[in-house]
């Protein structure tokens, strides 16, 4: 846990934030939560940790249109599907809503890039999906 106090608008908020994942290098050994070691003297800092050989791939980004397939939707944020519109054989038009996204208890609906036909819906409510997870595709035009 780590606490916070951020400023808004001139307004003061502490908050206390859970920590899931933490990208910080810490040094290894003695566990003191101080930056001194015991003779008072500065404790080094960790070094980089090694960039791996080959990096994991990463999901392509989503564009205005869908995706590097423009056949595909994918999510554009982290989050937990709490509604799906759409159902496969449904025609939708563009601007349609189709999933709504948990994110941070904030709503965040994803709408229909295109005007198509639904081939496939990819998640389902209280789905985990992460940035580039397909959530639905369409039927390829043609």
């Amino acid at each position: 846990m780590k606490k916070l106090r951020l400023t808004l608008n001139g307004k003061i908020y502490e908050v206390v934030v859970e920590v899931l994942e933490d990208d910080e290098q810490y040094v290894t050994g003695g566990n003191l939560p101080s930056a001194r070691t015991a003779g008072g003297a500065p404790r080094a800092k960790a070094a980089p940790a090694a960039a791996p050989a080959t990096a994991p791939p990463r999901p392509a980004a989503n564009n205005a249109k869908g995706g590097v397939d423009p056949n595909t939707i994918l999510a554009p944020i982290a989050g937990t599907v709490q509604k799906v519109f759409v159902q496969a054989g449904t025609h939708v038009e563009e601007k349609t809503p189709v999933v709504l996204l948990d994110a941070m208890k904030m709503d965040t609906y994803i709408h229909a890039p295109r005007s198509g036909d639904v081939a496939e819906v990819c998640v389902a409510p209280g789905d985990t999906v992460q940035v580039g997870t397909v959530l639905l595709r369409y039927r390829a035009e043609g």
